[in-house]
């Protein structure tokens, strides 16, 4: 067991001691897998107030235990992975937030939203998703462990974040040789959407914002030839078009909220989302003001590389 206190790059999973936890570890060995980097399994055990008769030494051989297991289901899952463990005590955000400053990847698992301690692991969820800088993936308690359906979902909000969404999107399918579905669905609260969907032709406005969203895969398309793209607009509620959504896919992306200064926070439809999935959800961080996407856009034009 190291004291590392940072992930070196590697793929990152978190776990708390449930099934779900070592889930999770299992899925993200898959990923340092297919990624082929190692695998950070962390635990961070609860901090040792003054008021408690608790003994900290108690604690680590508890959690010690834990991140023993997660590395041998890891094991257990790619025999040949890299697996480093660390145990670290204290607020279990912040913890997980400092850890993956440096991370390719993190892990988390999800407990069933009928499980009566969904509030305690849901916070540790959205609190970590809405302000990690690496991105996230939330692995749903009730996921079928070997599903392979070859389908990305990506949940397209507005051209802001397009570069972000895309950018991991068409690279994640292309590396998995699964289509990507674009799916943009919105829904105005209460009376105002009855007096919009009113006096708007839906066809049309469907049409509109289909061509828009063309418009910003066209270099997406070029890049990456093999990936299959279908693109659905929806005039509904885009909590239960995503959801709906993954029923049948491998992983939903979505671009978190982007805030300024200490103010970190997912909105609604992430959380429900995050809270209600059938499948994997990589929640991204957006790119700073005035940062380009991490991987270039490289296509073929006439028999030369034009970047």
């Amino acid at each position: 067991m190291t004291n590392t206190r940072t992930s070196r790059g590697g793929v990152v999973a978190a776990v708390d001691g449930t099934e779900q936890g070592y889930a999770a570890a299992g899925y993200a060995a898959r990923e340092a897998g297919r990624l082929s980097l190692p695998l950070d399994v962390i635990h961070v055990f609860p901090g040792v107030g003054s008021m408690t008769t608790i003994p900290v030494e108690f604690l680590e051989t508890y959690g010690a235990d834990i991140v023993e297991r997660a590395r041998e289901t890891a094991l257990e899952t790619v025999a040949t992975l890299d697996v480093r463990t660390h145990l670290c005590g204290g607020g279990r955000i912040q913890q997980l937030v400092d850890f993956t400053e440096n991370a390719r990847l993190l892990v988390l698992g999800s407990r069933s939203p009928r499980s009566f301690d969904r509030i305690w692991t849901g916070g540790t969820v959205i609190g970590v998703s809405s302000r990690a800088a690496c991105p996230v993936v939330v692995v749903p308690a009730e996921r079928e462990p070997f599903a392979v359906h070859h389908r990305i979902v990506a949940a397209f909000k507005s051209p802001a974040h397009s570069a972000e969404l895309f950018d991991a999107a068409f690279r994640l399918a292309d590396e998995l040789g699964a289509e990507l579905v674009v799916l943009h669905a919105w829904r105005l609260p209460g009376v105002y959407d009855d007096i919009i969907a009113d006096r708007v032709d839906q066809e049309r406005w469907r049409h509109e914002q289909t061509a828009a969203i063309e418009r910003q895969l066209v270099d997406y398309r070029e890049a990456f030839p093999d990936v299959q793209v279908r693109v659905y607009v929806r005039h509904e509620n885009p909590a239960h078009a995503l959801v709906r959504t993954t029923r049948g896919a491998d992983r939903l992306l979505l671009v978190r909220p982007a805030h300024g200064g200490l103010v970190h926070h997912l909105g609604r439809t992430a959380r429900a989302v995050l809270r209600e999935a059938h499948c994997p959800i990589e929640v991204l961080a957006p790119l700073p003001r005035g940062h380009e996407p991490t991987v270039p856009l490289v296509r073929e034009r006439e028999g030369e590389l034009v970047t």
